[in-house]
């Protein structure tokens, strides 16, 4: 490897692979299980975007003036050209940069994909709520920090008020 490099990494920040979280335990203590799924969606969207994401790569570093700093590609390597070879090369080398959110969406009373109420409250089991980063509607394309930060400071101000929903929703 070279002393000094560039890399131009693509990822999936929308993937339509999905993951699994489930318990291996009745125990609340032990830590469930993560399966993430990575480039298993049944249109290959995931994959297609890792391909097409290294030929947009290679058109950046081919236009000036990166052209001129660069003296080689290291990887994958300017010998693989077909579809087929750089997917072979990405599916092993890709990694996530995405966080894994939305196990437990949010959503309004008719949403039946939704866990959590607009008040972070878990449909079912009284007086449970959840505020982090599962409870994301979609993936988010960006470190979700902020978003749970606000998800936190809200959920705290609703534990100060009634347990009504007209009451917690203004």
């Amino acid at each position: 490897m070279p002393e000094h490099g560039v890399s131009m990494t693509p990822n999936i920040p929308k993937p339509h692979s999905r993951g699994r979280v489930h318990p291996t335990s009745a125990d609340p203590e032990v830590t469930p299980a993560l399966d993430f799924r990575h480039l298993t969606d049944e249109d290959d969207h995931d994959a297609r975007t890792l391909v097409d994401g290294i030929g947009l790569a290679r058109r950046i570093a081919a236009a000036s003036p990166l052209k001129d700093w660069l003296v080689r590609e290291a990887a994958p390597g300017p010998e693989v050209t077909s579809d087929e070879d750089l997917s072979v090369y990405a599916r092993p080398a890709a990694h996530t940069v995405h966080h894994p959110a939305g196990t437990c969406r949010m959503g309004a009373a008719d949403d039946p994909m939704a866990v959590v109420d607009p008040s972070v409250r878990v449909r079912g089991p009284d007086g449970a709520r959840i505020a982090d980063a599962s409870v994301s509607p979609t993936m988010p394309t960006v470190n979700p920090v902020i978003g749970v930060l606000m998800v936190g400071e809200r959920a705290a101000a609703l534990l100060g008020r009634a347990d009504s929903p007209e009451e917690e929703c203004r």
